[in-house]
């Protein structure tokens, strides 16, 4: 029996041509200029710390061989309306030891004085970008013998390059926004413009073979390359229509020659229309049907691709909120004592350090939800899929529970880790960790609802070459009704409370599809919830 291939829709092609061309245009511009601003920004501080090296240096040329420090201090102090200039550092060299020591310093209103860079000055002959500060070091020598007398050493904020980088970013986005709009309706309207004659053409080929008035011709629809087609189909007609008349002729003559056999034409003829009309009918409903499935089939994809997106990027963007209003607070809180001249360095380590972290996180975590956009075109599983790699499970489990420290530390839940630290296998750890992160935050929404301090405890375990990971708290459990039905999608017990049901929901999709493996759950009221993961890894490593 021959099999058909299923049929290719002309509009989606169209759509998903334009749109696609028109994302990947944009994605190589954007990272074009990006990279582009990011060296011409890294050469405009460059340069502009260096003229202010060159300036310093000459002025520290007199008061260096004169010793006097008063001139340059006045000289110094006129650079504080240079707001990106942070600190500068005049050094002298000792004419018995030859040793660099501290002659004179600039620091900006309201930036904290640092340590002399004696060991460093010399590795700064080329500016160095550290984070959001730029590092420069010049030597000062002598105005008549060029004898080298000291050193400049300068440190410049990158703020308002940094605000460039962003508002570029931001530009960026919004004209991808713009871009994906004009190319999503430039399609339709093309697909609309193609399949309109199209249309027209097929529905008056129907009306023609359900009349069966094959004397007539079908008009040209105004396509150039459908011309041939209508050539085509208007010659058939005329085919049929002389067939037909030539079974009338026939038809008459036998007629004429056996009048006994004309109620047998008859019949048969009668017959043939019958199972023509049933086959136009059947013909008829199967498009119909046809229709229908490719419906069902763009709906079902539409959803299912909105859903995880949607969730996925949620995440990490909450745990970027999350981590930058607590770094916001802190900042509030150190400019307070900064002003009230309370601040210690203890108090500021502890602060950099703090700022160090949160900035990790969400860089991390907006990394991530950046790498979810750019796939945003892939089906919802597709979204999950990540490369394959050896992934140190315990490893990955504590850059999981460092990801949501800033949740965790709103409460006094704990999350307790059993994993042999050496235990690794090839596998995708892009799925491991949205399932984790689901689960835990699950707990925490749910399971410790009404609990000051709940467990969340997290086992690994490796048979042969299967991975099993279970996740279990002592909350307040599972109904056995939402039990029942929890992997199934808009399942929540927080309808109209934020909750929209799909967690659970994706968390079963990035198992069974992008894992391959299986999830079962284990609970019962007040005894909290167990679920069971098993999926398949390759290459498992331990220590021995």
């Amino acid at each position: 029996m021959t099999k058909f291939k299923s049929n290719l829709s002309l509009k989606t092609l169209i759509t998903t041509a334009l749109v696609s061309i028109s994302l990947v245009s944009l994605l190589f511009s954007i990272i074009s200029t990006t990279i582009y601003s990011n060296e011409k920004n890294k050469e405009d501080a460059t340069r502009f710390i260096k003229t202010i090296a060159n300036i310093v240096s000459f002025n520290s040329q007199i008061s260096l061989s004169s010793n006097q420090r008063n001139d340059l201090n006045d000289f110094l102090s006129t650079l504080q309306k240079i707001q990106e200039i942070s600190n500068i550092h005049v050094y002298r060299v000792n004419d018995e030891t030859k040793e660099l020591e501290y002659f004179v310093s600039f620091n900006q209103q309201g930036v904290p004085p640092i340590a002399p860079q004696f060991e460093k000055i010399k590795q700064l002959s080329n500016a160095i970008f550290t984070d959001n500060i730029v590092e420069y070091g010049l030597p000062v020598l002598a105005p008549a013998t060029s004898k080298h007398i000291g050193f400049v050493y300068l440190r410049m904020q990158l703020p308002s390059y940094n605000a460039n980088f962003l508002s570029l970013a931001n530009y960026n986005i919004a004209a991808g926004v713009l871009i994906s709009l004009i190319a999503f309706f430039t399609s339709l309207m093309l697909s609309r413009r193609i399949l309109s004659p199209i249309n027209t053409f097929i529905k008056n080929i129907k009306n023609l073979t359900y009349d069966k008035d094959f004397n007539t011709q079908v008009s040209s629809p105004q396509l150039t390359e459908m011309v041939p087609l209508a050539n085509s189909v208007n010659a058939m007609l005329a085919r049929i229509y002389k067939q037909i008349h030539k079974y009338a002729e026939a038809e008459k003559e036998i007629t004429e020659l056996n009048q006994n056999l004309e109620e047998k034409v008859v019949m048969r003829t009668q017959a043939l229309r019958n199972s023509n009309q049933e086959l136009l009918d059947a013909l008829e409903q199967v498009h119909q049907y046809q229709s229908q499935v490719i419906q069902s089939e763009k709906m079902a994809s539409l959803g299912q691709m909105v859903a995880g997106v949607a969730h996925e990027v949620n995440t990490p963007i909450g745990l970027g909120v999350t981590a930058s209003t607590m770094m916001s607070d802190r900042i509030d809180d150190v400019k307070a004592e900064l002003k009230a001249e309370t601040l210690s360095a203890k108090k500021l380590i502890k602060f950099l350090d703090e700022s160090k972290e949160n900035t990790q996180i969400i860089y991390r975590n907006l990394s991530r939800a950046a790498d979810l956009i750019s796939s945003f075109k892939q089906v919802a599983v597709d979204q999950t899929a990540d490369t394959i790699r050896k992934v140190k499970f315990k490893e990955l489990l504590y850059e999981i529970i460092m990801s949501l420290n800033p949740t965790l530390k709103q409460s006094k839940h704990e999350v307790v880790v059993n994993c042999d630290a050496d235990l690794a296998a090839d596998t995708k750890p892009g799925p491991i960790n949205q399932i984790i992160i689901n689960l835990i935050m699950n707990a925490i929404i749910h399971g410790f609802e009404s609990m000051e301090a709940g467990v969340i405890e997290i086992s690994v375990s490796m048979k042969r070459n299967r991975c099993k990971i279970e996740v279990s708290d002592n909350g307040k459990g599972i109904e056995e009704k939402i039990k029942q039905k929890i992997f199934d999608p808009f399942v929540t017990t927080k309808r109209g409370e934020g909750g929209s049901g799909l967690g659970m929901h994706l968390v079963y999709n990035l198992v069974t599809q992008a894992l391959r493996g299986s999830i079962e759950v284990e609970s019962e009221l007040g005894n909290g919830a167990h679920f069971i993961i098993e999926f398949p890894v390759n290459n498992v490593y331990t220590k021995n």
